[in-house]
């Protein structure tokens, strides 16, 4: 008796095994925020942002960019990574995901050393500048 009494205190029902938590590079401020911020897509992009900005900061400018495959507004089946339109990383969406699932900056710990194996040329500023409006450019 004492046997199915403790089994009776359990649900068996509606199952399911709860998300992995995904950090944020991009913290969201507030409800809405937390609604636009938190997709994989957007922080993708927002860490591809941040990494581009360190890299000019620190003098060595480089064009990024990221492309998004599938349903890239929900959660993309796959990303590549260009450095100054070289393809430099790629992967499927879930792999992001486990990146950000183990914490904020590790897919950007990974854009680092994608761009940094990749030996890409050094740009000027003026360089950098024409390239980044061509980006801007072929984008539209």
């Amino acid at each position: 008796m004492d046997n199915f009494s403790v089994r009776s205190e359990y649900s068996f029902h509606n199952l399911a095994a709860k998300p992995k938590r995904m950090h944020h590079l991009d913290e969201p401020c507030g409800y809405a925020s937390a609604l636009a911020k938190s997709s994989l897509s957007r922080q993708m992009r927002f860490t591809v942002q941040v990494f581009e900005k360190e890299l000019c900061t620190a003098g060595n400018p480089h064009v990024l960019q990221i492309k998004l495959l599938g349903d890239d507004s929900r959660e993309p089946s796959s990303w590549k990574l260009f450095a100054d339109g070289v393809c430099v990383a790629d992967g499927s969406g879930a792999f992001a995901r486990e990146c950000f699932c183990e914490g904020a900056e590790v897919f950007l710990d990974l854009c680092r050393n994608a761009v940094d194996a990749a030996e890409l040329r050094q740009w000027s500023q003026k360089e950098y500048e024409l390239l980044s409006a061509a980006r801007g450019i072929a984008g539209t």
